[in-house]
């Protein structure tokens, strides 16, 4: 029970007030201006720009809205990660995408018909980019396999060089050579 206690107090010790924690919150959405944070979660209308900052600066001091912001820095970057995924998880769905699976062949009539967006595999319709119905006649867009491909890779580093190969062995002042080795002039 008397751990139980203490961590209740803890918590209530390491409460902020309402404008503390829009204070953490705006001071992240502002890219760390903590004068900006101050005005937009106390009343400034009557305070000078000097005691803005200096109580925007006496609040980050305080551990609790410091280790708040952390707190909210991670949450941020975790939720940010989910995020990537889900889009990365597109992206791959739309470089992975087989045309086959657009349609359906008649097993009566041997006749091919297009599958409605509804019977579509959520990856092929996370794939397409326009759908139009022209009388019954259904046509697919899909998005730029090539494109897709190509943010995937800058996203990962895929095409950034493995290694770059310098030399300064040059008699010139300034003179950078790159990809000759030692024994070429």
């Amino acid at each position: 029970m008397a751990k139980k206690e203490k961590q209740q107090r803890i918590s209530q010790e390491r409460r902020l007030t309402e404008k503390q924690e829009r204070f953490c919150q705006f001071y992240l959405d502002t890219d760390g201006n903590a004068s900006e944070a101050y005005r937009m979660a106390y009343d400034t209308s009557n305070m000078q720009p000097e005691t803005i900052w200096s109580n925007a600066s006496r609040l980050l001091a305080s551990s609790k809205v410091a280790t708040r912001i952390n707190e909210i820095r991670a949450e941020r970057a975790a939720r940010s990660r989910i995020e990537r995924e889900k889009v990365e998880q597109v992206l791959m769905d739309i470089v992975t995408a087989d045309p086959n699976d657009l349609y359906i062949v008649d097993a009566k009539t041997g006749r091919i018909k297009m599958k409605t967006p509804s019977q579509l595999p959520k990856r092929m319709r996370n794939a397409l980019k326009k759908i139009k119905n022209n009388k019954g006649v259904v046509e697919y867009e899909l998005n730029g396999r090539v494109e897709a491909a190509r943010l995937l890779g800058s996203w990962n580093g895929w095409d950034a060089p493995k290694e770059v190969n310098v030399n300064n062995t040059g008699n010139m002042t300034n003179e950078i050579r790159i990809g000759f080795g030692d024994d070429q002039d």
